[in-house]
């Protein structure tokens, strides 16, 4: 008996040390692309674009390079990330924490020229209170439910669409990209990190509790001019493996 306690003692201590957290267990979904061409890298390429993505947990990230003679332009207002259910219009680094319902196109790409961006669901990030709320892409934690477990590495073949507008000069093209969701792995709290090129999030007025509970939200300026400079002058990530 006195040989076996410290043994249990010494099993109980590891297991209490193991990281947990109230969101449940957390999960890592790996997808490959299936149309407009089948690529495990995720890479599409034409004679006008070289495109990349990466699938993070609140957004896809993605770099293209534009390598048609003319200026390429995203048209950004008419973009469509389709998770399942109704397709949703989407947000980017500049319009992340935006609250207003003003679209614009994206900034003319010359050629040869690169862009490193972010697509989000408009509906994955929302304020509620005094907080900014930013919904997974894919549900990444399972809140200790035995459904939702079953749900999450269930999803495998489960499709992700994304209609991408571009204008190359005065040609107008719309590109449908679908990812496959190929795998479902769960991890350890320890190996998860906040996406890196996440903006901080502006601060919010306050807001009376009938305007708390339609999601909304007044931005201070200095908070939006402070996510402004940080889009400009935050080092980018290539998406390129």
């Amino acid at each position: 008996m006195l040989l076996v306690l410290p043994a249990m003692l010494m099993f109980g201590c590891g297991a209490a040390s193991r990281p947990t957290s109230s969101l449940g267990n957390k999960y890592k979904y790996t997808l490959s692309m299936v149309e407009p061409a089948k690529s495990d890298s995720l890479l599409y390429r034409d004679d006008r674009l070289i495109i990349q993505f990466r699938f993070d947990d609140p957004a896809i990230r993605f770099q293209v390079q534009n390598i048609s003679p003319a200026p390429m332009q995203i048209d950004w207002p008419h973009a469509l990330l389709d998770l399942g259910g109704t397709p949703q219009l989407v947000r980017t680094l500049a319009t992340f924490y935006d609250t207003s319902a003003v679209k614009t196109l994206g900034t003319p790409l010359q050629p040869l020229g690169v862009l490193r961006d972010v697509i989000a669901p408009r509906n994955g990030v929302t304020v509620r209170g005094s907080e900014w709320r930013l919904a997974d892409l894919l549900p990444t934690t399972d809140g200790n439910s035995f459904s939702r477990e079953s749900a999450i590495k269930g999803s495998v073949g489960r499709k992700v669409g994304l209609t991408l507008p571009v204008r190359f000069g005065t040609e107008a093209v719309t590109y449908r990209f679908v990812f496959s969701v190929d795998a479902v792995h769960q991890i350890s709290w320890n190996d998860y990190g906040r996406a890196p090129w996440l903006p901080p999030a502006p601060p919010l007025a306050r807001l009376s509790p009938t305007a708390e509970d339609n999601l909304t939200a007044a931005i201070i300026v200095g908070g939006f001019a402070g996510l402004v400079s940080y889009m400009l002058t935050a080092k980018k990530t290539p998406v390129v493996e």
